[in-house]
């Protein structure tokens, strides 16, 4: 496993970041349609993945409260994750992050986190958060976070009805 590298995104950065993205979700959005099924998933996920989208374009605008952050390994740009930092509460978190599939298994989302966490303490916070799915396809995720450090975690469910 090779040593990973950090720096805040360039706009020359969307296209490939936005093609992990895409890459890195597009079997969770398949788990999610598959749990809630058709009926629901046309209508509850029917812009899940647009939504995401846009949302991580957003975090490329000036005005982004989040800090936005490239992994390389080498030259090559693997991952990327954000970082909002709460100077009032301390309270860091991590938000949207993936890595690319073709990285995937071989520890860089550790790795990731571990230097999240890092830089987190560095500037002061006290506390890290991050959110992730409770189904299969984000156990690799869940095991990445606990390896990187995250301990305790709240359990959520959302549940849905078709109308």
């Amino acid at each position: 496993m090779g040593q990973l590298t950090f720096r805040p995104a360039r706009a020359g950065d969307m296209p490939l970041l936005q093609a992990i993205r895409a890459a890195a979700f597009a079997p969770i959005f398949a788990s999610f349609r598959a749990l809630t099924g058709p009926a629901i998933a046309e209508v509850a996920l029917a812009t899940a993945e647009a939504d995401q989208k846009a949302e991580l374009a957003r975090l490329f605008s000036a005005g982004s409260p989040e800090e936005l952050i490239v992994t390389r390994l080498g030259s090559a740009t693997i991952g990327f994750l954000t970082l909002a930092l709460n100077e009032t509460s301390r309270i860091g978190e991590i938000g949207l992050n993936a890595v690319d599939p073709a990285y995937a298994g071989r520890g860089f989302g550790t790795q990731m986190y571990r230097w999240a966490l890092a830089e987190m303490a560095a500037r002061g916070m006290t506390v890290a958060t991050v959110g992730t799915g409770g189904d299969a396809s984000h156990a690799p995720a869940r095991r990445a976070y606990e390896k990187a450090g995250f301990g305790p975690h709240l359990p959520a469910i959302w549940y849905y009805a078709k109308l």
